[in-house]
């Protein structure tokens, strides 16, 4: 399983092979390599993003459901009596 960020499609960037597109992740847009899909997805469309690359079409529940993952990972342990451990 990899870290799959959400995103949502802008538009498709023409040449460069048919294989970037614009999406708006968050509010900020990036430029991204959908030539690993079946088929290029239409913009408004959510894909999960990965080192640069679309991996998959989701859905906007998929999309949110990622999204809140990735906000949960980043959260700190607020209702832990454990120290914290740092790395060696």
């Amino acid at each position: 399983m990899c870290l799959g960020i959400p995103g949502q499609v802008v538009e498709l960037v023409p040449g460069f092979g048919d294989q970037l597109a614009v999406v708006d992740v968050q509010g900020a847009h990036r430029r991204i390599n959908i030539g690993m899909l079946d088929e290029a997805p239409e913009p408004g469309s959510w894909v999960l993003i990965h080192m640069g690359f679309a991996l998959e079409v989701v859905d906007e529940s998929a999309a949110d459901g990622a999204l809140s993952g990735l906000e949960m990972m980043g959260r700190a342990r607020e209702d832990s009596d454990e120290p914290e451990v740092r790395g060696a």
